[in-house]
């Protein structure tokens, strides 16, 4: 009797993709123990066919560890990958409506399927498989040096400000903070900017 049509005699049905995927060490032994009793007693299983069977028996289980292994491994990696852009300037490419994201990685949400979803300074989320370019903060504030740009103050959460102007100079606070001197006397954090264009 194979493996297979004692499966359903020794352990539930399983609707996933892949039964043996749920099962255990001790599943698999009683699959083994229910296929030697359920044997025909005038054509017993030999010696060699037992071992053959134990040994795919075994072969099953160490499969079905490494899956699990590989599959948190491989969502270690999203996990460190995605926490390394936190503090970094990053863009994206085009999204459906044409837009490109841009902003200072402050944070990382994982979706319930295990996707790295990255919290942007502007209150956006950006899908990593769509970051397109990553920069150190200070070199993207300060390729921003005659641009104009348009941002929110938010530093006062209650009383947010519109604030527009030409930068002409980057300076950076000593907790690390990155502020856009522009040319109107006033002053925009670089986190708080939500576009920029050439002032000519």
């Amino acid at each position: 009797m194979e493996i297979a049509s004692v499966a359903t005699q020794a352990a539930p049905r399983s609707t996933g993709a892949n039964t043996f995927a749920e099962l255990g060490s001790e599943d698999f032994l009683r699959l083994l123990i229910t296929q030697i009793t359920n044997q025909d007693p005038l054509e017993p299983m030999g010696n060699a066919e037992l071992l053959q069977q134990l040994s795919s028996i075994r072969d099953l289980e160490l499969s079905t560890t490494l899956t699990d292994t590989l599959r948190k491994l491989a969502g270690q990696d999203r996990f460190s990958s995605a926490s390394s852009l936190i503090g970094k300037f990053v863009s994206s490419s085009r999204g459906a409506d044409g837009l490109v994201q841009r902003g200072v990685v402050l944070g990382v949400r994982f979706t319930d399927d295990g996707r790295p979803l990255l919290q942007l300074s502007d209150g956006t989320e950006l899908p990593i498989e769509r970051v397109l370019t990553v920069e150190a903060p200070l070199q993207a504030a300060e390729a921003l040096v005659g641009q104009s740009v348009t941002g929110i103050d938010r530093r006062k959460p209650t009383e947010p400000e519109f604030v527009e102007g030409v930068v002409t100079a980057v300076r950076t606070e000593s907790h690390g903070e990155l502020f856009l001197e522009l040319d109107n006397g006033k002053e925009l954090r670089f986190r708080d900017v939500l576009s920029a264009v050439s002032a000519t």
